[in-house]
């Protein structure tokens, strides 16, 4: 029985995650997404000692440990959905340029809520030589997807360390496949 209780107390974590409630988080009347409840919207500040960008996201949440992070950003490159094989290969090799090494999950062209997403789901490996703290890796689990949005990029972004992955991989899929663009 205590072995019950034990593995019971270790798995609650888990188990909670998992029932969390979604909620419904809109950039505009024409684009919504579901959200974890515990996940908060980052203030200005929060988002510039994290993240470095030219533009100001549309959002960014983020567990309350900082762990874990949901940005929506958009990009001024023009695209219409004419171009997703064209965008699809330059993003696979930007992805893939930036890390020493990325273990692709997903990758591909997929429709959600009738609107096609270039998708990458990968955890991906960045090593550091470093004169003081030697050689070191970091591995980090992403979720992102673009489309285009009025001739323009519109991306969602999924992040975590890989050891978080098992915990957040399911609540990155439910959150990605929530999404839905309503363009008038």
């Amino acid at each position: 029985m205590k072995k019950f209780a034990v593995l019971f107390i270790c798995l609650l974590p888990l188990i909670s995650k998992a029932q969390e409630k979604m909620v419904k988080h809109k950039i505009n009347e024409e684009i919504s997404y579901l959200v974890p409840s515990s996940f908060t919207l980052m203030s200005t500040n929060d988002r510039l000692q994290k993240f470095v960008s030219a533009r100001e996201p549309l959002a960014m949440h983020s567990t309350l440990d900082r762990e874990v992070d949901l940005g929506i950003n958009w990009n001024p490159m023009r695209w219409t959905s004419d171009d997703n094989e064209t965008v699809y290969g330059f993003y696979k090799a930007s992805i893939q340029s930036l890390f020493d090494n990325v273990e692709f999950i997903q990758d591909g062209i997929k429709e959600i809520n009738g609107k096609k997403f270039v998708v990458f789901e990968f955890v991906s490996a960045l090593k550091s030589d470093n004169a003081f703290s030697g050689s070191k890796s970091s591995r980090y689990y992403t979720y992102i997807q673009y489309t285009s949005y009025n001739n323009q990029v519109l991306l969602f972004n999924f992040g975590c360390k890989a050891r978080l992955m098992k915990t957040y991989q399911s609540v990155a899929k439910d959150i990605m496949s929530s999404v839905i663009i309503d363009e008038k």
